[in-house]
């Protein structure tokens, strides 16, 4: 009895002791889940924003980074709906990459940008056309313009109304360029980069050049399905909410989306909010304090926004530093910002430009405009909307003081020529003269509606944004509804702020 007491009461205590220990690891584990690093989830999709995707173009992209070569592949599949109006014989896509193949074309490549984004030298940026097919039969394809960012593909005559599905496959070469399309080192900012139809307009599709001045983009929304395969380490960053699968591949979608862009780099930290309306903020930067903060400056931003122009348009918005000597550059859903705004002297420029960049989201992205020849259209609503943010997180005083420097100085300013806000793109030959007459001078005009309509110019923005969601409002558009929400013809004041040199 003695031994089996002495065999007994050892294999209890043993017992008892894995016992312990299985509760305890059952407890840290419980306090890991429950203070882990958390990926805010984004929420559904709105009604307005289903409605608004139901029978638009639907882009399916695949893309694969190749570092060692600097190239990324690209199959894209184009479910094409044709709402023209017209039968079409051709599409014409743009494809902006390939204005970076020559120094005389390079919109990074002038005299005002060379240095900064060229810090090591010219380096080509290009896209190599593999495949081209139209319903599963391959088709003749050209260039219409020398600098080949205007892609034609003929098709068999397509009516109104009708569908078919364009294949591409495609390999981009990145430049080791600080720009939309680049990047330095092993970041890599694929803005512009992924083939995208042109904007259909008055019987003809647009093919303006890439211009170094101002955003030549225009394009009507579509949705857009992603695939990225990447090498172990990579983060990407993308206008559409990605989740790794099984298979190493990061997919996501974004509905009704007026132009989309990746940003890929192994040094990524993030930091992720959640922003009024359950809209979930991604932030990419290269360090843990850098994207905490641009994260909690586009949540804010997006709380002020959302307050006074209606609810932020996707389910969420993605943030991320790049590689390039601008403040900042808008695509639906996703935000790039300059990695100089990161530097511990740049907060309050930080904060600003991410506010700017925010509302774009709103006026760009839900209300799409002509950002070659109305580029006020978006950029100075855009400057006033961010005046108003710092009049709604810091107050009056702080509005005043911003107002004084960024419209009422260049209100005041000798510009040369006949510059005006109203000017199309390829009327500046700087970035300078750009940024004080188009965003400055612009912003006067917003200012002085909000001292005359009833509401101020926040109440009239916001029905604006509601009445031209996910559709395209030309300058006529916009004077056509403020006239009628006036109720009185604003046109002479459009003239005075926007055509009439100061």
């Amino acid at each position: 009895m003695a031994g089996k007491r002495c065999i007994i009461l050892p294999l209890r205590s043993k017992r008892g002791r894995w016992a312990a220990l299985g509760a305890l690891l059952l407890a840290i584990c419980a306090l890991i889940w429950l203070f882990r690093p958390r990926q805010t989830t984004p929420p559904p999709p709105s009604e307005a924003l289903t409605a608004a995707a139901k029978e638009l173009t639907d882009y399916d992209v695949t893309l694969k980074l190749i570092p060692e070569r600097r190239q990324v592949s690209i199959t894209e599949r184009v479910a094409f709906i044709n709402d023209t109006g017209d039968t079409l014989t051709s599409l014409l896509l743009r494809t902006w990459l390939n204005a970076f193949q020559s120094e005389e074309d390079s919109p990074a490549a002038t005299e005002e940008l060379y240095d900064a984004c060229y810090p090591q030298g010219f380096s080509e940026g290009k896209l190599t056309l593999h495949d081209v097919a139209w319903n599963g039969t391959q088709t003749a394809w050209r260039y219409d313009d020398d600098a080949q960012t205007a892609l034609r593909v003929d098709i068999p005559p397509l009516a109104a109304g009708q569908t078919g599905e364009l294949l591409l496959r495609c390999v981009v070469q990145i430049p080791l360029c600080a720009h939309r399309s680049g990047g330095l080192g092993d970041t890599y900012q694929l803005g512009n980069v992924i083939p995208q139809l042109s904007l259909y307009q008055d019987h003809a599709w647009r093919a303006d050049p890439y211009t170094s001045v101002g955003d030549p983009f225009v394009s009507s929304c579509a949705n857009y399905t992603f695939s990225v395969y990447l090498p172990e380490g990579y983060v990407p960053a993308c206008s559409a909410p990605l989740t790794r699968g099984q298979d190493g591949a990061w997919r996501g979608s974004i509905l009704a989306a007026r132009d989309v862009a990746l940003c890929l780099s192994p040094d990524y930290c993030q930091a992720s909010a959640r922003a009024a309306g359950g809209a979930a903020v991604y932030a990419y930067a290269k360090t843990e304090a850098g994207a905490r903060r641009v994260a909690e400056d586009a949540k804010r931003a997006i709380d002020v926004f959302s307050g006074l122009f209606g609810p932020y348009p996707y389910p969420a918005l993605t943030v991320c530093a790049v590689d390039f000597p601008f403040g900042g550059m808008e695509y639906s859903g996703l935000v790039m910002i300059g990695q100089s705004n990161f530097l511990d002297s740049q907060q309050d420029t930080m904060e600003l430009t991410v506010a700017h960049e925010t509302a774009h989201q709103w006026f760009y992205s839900l209300v799409g405009s002509d950002q070659v020849y109305a580029p006020w259209q978006d950029e100075a609503l855009c400057q006033y909307a961010m005046l108003r943010y710092v009049r709604a997180r810091y107050g009056q005083g702080s509005f005043d003081t911003l107002k004084y420097y960024q419209v009422d100085s260049p209100m005041a300013e000798n510009i040369p020529g006949s510059l005006t806000p109203g000017s199309p793109i390829d009327y500046f030959g700087d970035l300078t003269a750009y940024s004080s007459v188009v965003y400055g001078r612009g912003a006067a005009l917003l200012l002085a509606l909000d001292e005359m309509l009833p509401g101020g110019a926040d109440a009239f923005l916001r029905a604006y944004a509601e009445a031209f969601a996910y559709r395209f409002a030309t300058r006529q558009d916009f004077e056509a509804f403020l006239n009628n929400y006036a109720g009185m013809d604003c046109s002479p004041l459009l003239l005075d702020y926007l055509d009439t040199a100061h």
